[in-house]
Order: structure tokens, then sequence, then C-alpha cells
């Protein structure tokens, strides 16, 4: 049970640390690449970094399974995407600075809606519906050839007695 909340934690520095980057980015802008385009300016290396390297993690925590037997260590992407929310308001008060707030807050709730229909019980449920549909999609299509097979041969006989 300590490993699920260590991962909390993890996922808490994780989204926080992304909301620093995207701040750090909106607040230096973009420069004009060599070959067109938008990029980087100086001094946004550390920005760019952290944009770019903290969401690896969390994508390798939600392949591995992290929030499939338990949704509540889900929250700690929310408490750092809030963090990371008040943050890029601290940096600045620009459009862009708003957008990354809002965005954050949005996956910050987003994340752990999404980790609590992914408990084993949601996933039951979700298999049993889907075998239910197929059941029935099986026997939609038996139903289906027996009625072509009834009009075949109601043809054939016409054919013949003709």
């Amino acid at each position: 049970m300590r490993a699920a909340w260590v991962g909390a934690v993890l996922a808490a520095v994780l989204a926080l640390c992304f909301g620093w980057g995207l701040a750090g980015l909106a607040t230096l802008g973009c420069a004009p690449h060599p070959r067109g385009g938008c990029g980087v300016p100086d001094g946004g290396g550390k920005y760019f970094a952290a944009f770019m390297a903290s969401p690896v993690p969390l994508l390798i925590m939600v392949r591995a399974g992290f929030y499939r037997r338990d949704w509540r260590p889900a929250l700690g992407y929310s408490a750092g995407a809030g963090a990371g929310a008040v943050l890029a308001l601290v940096m600045g008060s620009s459009v862009g600075h708003w957008i990354v707030a809002f965005a954050l807050v949005g996956t910050g709730v987003l994340v752990p809606w999404l980790a609590h229909f992914n408990t084993p019980e949601a996933r039951s449920a979700r298999q049993e519906e889907r075998q239910r549909r197929m059941r029935e999609e099986r026997l939609r299509r038996a139903r289906a050839r027996r009625t072509e097979r009834r009009r075949e041969r109601r043809r054939l006989r016409r054919d013949s007695i003709s």
C-alpha cells in the first residue's frame, strides 16, 4: 500500500513539473526557428526539458496499471496539477498562463475520474456488457441465416414446381 502512495507523490511532483514547464514556455513565448516556425527561446531549455520529460513517467504508470487496482492514488496527479495551475498564475497572468492553468485543472479533474472507472468492478461490468452484446449479435446473425435458408428453400421449391 505504501508503494501506491509513493507513486501518488511522484505523480504530484511530475504534474507540478509539467505545469512549471508549460508556464515557463508561456512566459518566454516563441523564438523564430531557422527552418521556419517556432522554437524554444534562449534560456528556455529547463522549461522545455520539464515539459517534455514530465509526462513520460506518468504514461508509464498508467500503462503499467498503477491506477487499475485503486483509483485514489490518482488524486496525487490532481494535487500536482492544482499546484501547477497556481504556479502558472504566479509566473504571469497572460492569456497563455490562464490557458495552462485551465488545462492543468481540467486534467487534474479528468485523471481521477477516468481512473475511478478503471476499477476491477467497472472492468468486469464492461466485459459482461460486451459479452451480452456479442451474444445478441450472434443470435441476430443466426436468425438472419435461418431466414435466408428458408427463403432459399422456398425459392428452390417454387423453381422445381414450375
